[in-house]
């Protein structure tokens, strides 16, 4: 009995590394592209084409999430994942292969809404794959390890397209996103061999959630409009509505100033290394902050001096930037932004949701 409850222990430890991976590796792709889309999107286009970008990247991301719903519902979690990540793996290797020096518009275009894309339905599918499987406290209380794959993953992702761009430029590191993407189909069939085994992750939905998300996707339009209505009618999570909105404002104003400061740069090469610095920096400060900074503060302070830090220090890096505007001050602006967001900031923003119901979470 003993022996196998150390086997089972065993196996849980291994699903636990290996979520932890799947989300490394799904963050790490999104940092690796981040910098090389930006840069050749700016480079041939302006900081200023860029916004009508950024507004192509709604309308994308209103088509994905309908997909992912689709998706979802038709499919098992396992040929779910599998089917997304085929498709960013088909699409990455499409793209390494197809641009060149001096690529067409219709494939720069494709470049910068496809990296934000994976972002998007891949990180929503790592997860309600995740929920998908825990069932009770033992393996909620893994969700901050494997959470922190993630943070640990941008780090490593930027770090990987800093040292690796020189050599192999954007074609390679788009294969290597492509790896990437496979590797995640492999993680995820090497976690359903380890389930059946399992005792604490095992692929029992919340009856409670479960019937919200399908009650939600499987609705018409009108479920959308009540989504919008439990967001009005509660003050609480209008106010989270109105922390999220306030600030996809300000990091938007600091992201025009930053790609606006890029644009001094000379060459696809050059502005794609320049921001590969500045989120390898801000990576660092996520890991950082996440590892050593988030728990603390957050067990001295509370929540609400948790969800000032960020504010605070755009607030600062704003009145330094306004001293003196350069490159080199709006650069610290878009490392505090990213760096505290992707950490401390996140975690306050999720943890707003511990004291609401399914409707809210799922619906609002």
């Amino acid at each position: 009995m003993k022996s196998m409850l150390n086997r089972r222990s065993t196996e849980d430890i291994a699903i636990t590394g290996l979520l932890f991976a799947f989300f490394f590796l799904v963050i790490a792709v999104f940092q690796v592209l981040k910098p090389l889309k930006s840069g050749l999107f700016v480079e041939h286009y302006g900081a200023h084409m860029e916004l009508y970008a950024k507004l192509a990247n709604i309308l994308i991301a209103s088509i994905g999430v309908g997909t992912f719903t689709l998706l979802y519902n038709k499919l098992h979690r396992q040929r779910f994942i599998y089917t997304l990540s085929g498709f960013f793996l088909l699409s990455f290797l499409s793209l390494a292969f197809a641009l060149g020096d001096e690529p067409d518009p219709f494939l720069i275009w494709t470049f910068y809404l496809l990296g934000d894309l994976e972002a998007t339905m891949m990180v929503a599918a790592f997860w309600a794959y995740l929920t998908d499987l825990s069932h009770g406290p033992d393996a909620n209380r893994l969700f901050g390890p494997i959470g922190a794959g993630g943070v640990l993953g941008g780090w490593a992702g930027v770090s990987v397209a800093k040292v690796l761009l020189p050599t192999i430029g954007t074609p390679g590191l788009l294969c290597l996103s492509a790896l990437f993407m496979g590797g995640v189909i492999l993680i995820v069939g090497s976690t359903e061999t380890l389930l059946r085994r399992s005792r604490i992750f095992t692929p029992t939905i919340w009856p409670d959630a479960r019937s919200k998300v399908e009650s939600f996707s499987r609705g018409s339009l009108l479920e959308a409009f009540e989504g919008a209505r439990l967001v009005f009618r509660s003050r609480y999570l209008a106010s989270i509505a109105g922390i999220m909105g306030l600030y996809e404002v300000a990091s938007q104003l600091m992201d025009y100033q930053f790609k606006l400061a890029a644009e001094s740069m000379s060459g696809v090469q050059a502005t794609q290394a320049f921001m590969t610095d500045v989120y390898l920096y801000a990576s660092l400060l996520a890991v950082i902050t996440q590892l050593f900074l988030v728990s603390s503060v957050m067990k001295r302070f509370g929540l609400g001096a948790t969800l000032l830090v960020l504010p605070a220090a755009i607030i600062a890096g704003s009145l330094g930037f306004l001293a003196m505007p350069s490159l080199v001050a709006v650069s610290l602006l878009v490392i505090f932004d990213n760096g505290l967001s992707y950490s401390i900031q996140q975690t306050g923003r999720e943890s707003l949701y511990l004291a609401t119901g399914p409707d809210e979470k799922y619906k609002g």
